[in-house]
């Protein structure tokens, strides 16, 4: 080992290899317990009890990232990774086989606090006590011209994963980026930092040439990147992408047929600063959601079953104040004030918290209700692996989803376990309702998923819901945000979906195949299932008002 005189003694925590892999999975493990809405029962609730952790490519990016193509590292690319590893106060290590190694960087010439180098010439270098206490006490880790059995080592995925799980950045250029990539269960020796990304250097210019195009067509439900040489892409915040250096890089994702299903050029930042805020062009959540769904039908939308609720109930709320006749038909659905009810606020901005709050199991409890419990994470691995979360929505008669935004909520819970128990509630009779974004999420075909905004209707990668109910679009705040057009133009463009726009202060319960309107205001419906041309604001079913899904068009009854 060879250190600089600013590097302080790592904390000295591990003496064998054999003592890292255990800490670092009880530290990814480690999750907070579930809360309940009193103190009696939440002092009785246990850290919840997890399963083993699979790889989740949906899962939000932990840490920080940093891919680089061949050729010298931008300057920016270099300000970028010391500011991931926390700027002027930042310890960074580097394992390559030699201090002559090109990517071999003195990151205190870049502006970090420290810098340190390890010999790692093959995979037996990486039990080297240390050089593990030296990985575990880094903000950054950068790799060199490793080996390949070095590269694929399962105890440097780990120490990497570890990494990256406490908030460090990883980085790695040419060879040593690609092998941060792939696609978990393919691509089982990398460790797939950066699920579905697929690096292709060379590329001059991809603004007018078409490599990643064509490798896109080679490689199917992947993101193809095409990197001109001395371009790197910054991961951070989970999910952002910032991309650095001189040029453009440019993404592509086909399908297996032949047909490209999203495609981009975007140009490189040539310059920025120390302590710069780093940019967010590229949304890799979004584009690994675009990779999946390459895989299965293009138009999934088309092949739906008609509109019902075979079991149970369907209670969406638009937005605004629930009334209380609402929250009593909720009740009555449910069993009764002392059904199991389970309120989610996942949908806003909290983050995990033993003590997460929720209106709806406020209002029900000021309401009489006797067992409520409030569900809440902020991570995708406790809503596929917790299984005392996972339990308490299988235990509930009734549940409410939160409102907030919709992208928020399938980011934590969509495609999970906890997905799953939600469906089972309605199986076995139960009431599922929600508000604003937990009326949209419900549906078939998912509106306002972009997380920049939520004006727009179909943002690439959020546009499948819970489908708790087949066939139905919903949207929240209708009339009170004048969205007719919008999700006219979504009924258009998506024949087969029954377009439900439902206002604030207004319900619709849905039973079997018939909706009923509650509580203030009504309901506008756009139906292009028999053709013709759809009214521009639709067809108004007012409170109290009932149709059938199946004709939703006829006078409201």
């Amino acid at each position: 080992m060879t250190s600089h005189p600013r590097l302080a003694p790592p904390l000295a925590l591990l003496a064998t290899a054999a003592a890292v892999v255990p800490l670092a999975v009880q530290a990814i493990h480690a999750t907070p317990p579930l809360a309940s809405t009193t103190d009696a029962t939440r002092a009785s609730d246990a850290r919840a009890t997890q399963a083993p952790i699979e790889h989740d490519e949906l899962a939000r990016l932990p840490g920080a990232l940093l891919l680089a193509a061949p050729g010298e590292l931008a300057p920016a690319a270099r300000s970028a990774f010391v500011d991931l590893a926390g700027g002027g106060a930042a310890t960074i290590v580097t394992l390559s086989p030699s201090k002559d190694d090109a990517r071999a960087i003195d990151w205190r010439d870049e502006g970090a606090h420290a810098s340190a180098w390890f010999r790692t010439r093959s995979a037996i270098d990486l039990e080297d006590p240390n050089l593990l206490e030296g990985l575990l006490a880094a903000d950054g880790v950068w790799l060199g011209a490793l080996d390949e059995r070095t590269l694929t080592s399962p105890l440097l995925r780990a120490l990497l994963v570890a990494a990256m799980e406490r908030g460090a950045v990883v980085g790695g250029a040419a060879e040593q980026a690609v092998a941060l990539t792939g696609v978990p269960g393919v691509d089982s020796a990398r460790p797939c930092l950066a699920p579905r990304l697929h690096l292709e250097f060379g590329s001059q210019d991809p603004a007018h040439e078409d490599t990643h195009h064509e490798v896109g067509r080679e490689t199917p439900a992947r993101i193809v990147a095409a990197m001109p040489d001395g371009t790197a892409i910054a991961f951070h915040g989970g999910r952002w992408g910032d991309l650095l250096g001189a040029g453009k890089i440019g993404f592509a994702v086909y399908r297996a047929n032949g047909e490209m299903v999203e495609e981009h050029v975007l140009p490189c930042r040539a310059a920025r600063d120390l302590g710069d805020p780093l940019g967010d062009p590229f949304d890799l959540l979004a584009w690994i959601r675009q990779a999946r769904e390459a895989e299965g039908a293009s138009e999934w939308w088309r092949d739906r079953a008609e509109p019902r609720v075979a079991k149970g109930a369907l209670i969406v709320q638009g937005g605004g104040g629930v009334s209380e006749a609402t929250w009593q038909r909720f009740i009555e659905l449910a069993g009764g004030p002392d059904a199991n009810i389970v309120s989610i606020p996942s949908a806003n901005t909290m983050e995990d918290d033993a003590a997460p709050r929720s209106y709806s199991a406020h209002e029900l409890e000021q309401l009489g209700c006797t067992s409520v419990r409030i569900v809440h994470t902020a991570e995708r691995r406790r809503a596929n692996h917790d299984r005392h979360l996972i339990a308490a929505i299988d235990a509930a008669d009734a549940v409410w989803i939160d409102g907030g935004r919709t992208f928020r909520f399938m980011d934590r819970f969509g495609e999970t376990a906890a997905a799953d128990a939600l469906a089972r509630v309605l199986e076995r009779g139960g009431v599922v309702g929600g508000s604003s974004a937990g009326c949209q999420v419900v549906g078939d075909l998912l509106v306002r998923g972009d997380p920049k905004s939520n004006n727009e209707m179909l943002y690439p990668g959020y546009t499948r819901g819970l489908g708790l109910i087949e066939g139905v679009v919903f949207d929240a705040h209708f009339r009170e945000r004048r969205r007719h057009e919008q999700l006219r133009g979504v009924v258009q463009d998506h024949p087969t979906m029954l377009g439900i726009g439902v206002d604030a202060g207004t319900a619709l319960q849905i039973r079997g195949t018939t909706a009923e309107v509650l509580g203030e205001n009504g309901v506008d419906v756009y139906d292009a299932r028999r053709g013709g041309e759809l009214p521009e604001r639709g067809v108004a079913h007012e409170s109290g008002a009932s149709f059938e899904l199946t004709a939703p068009l006829e006078d409201a009854r």
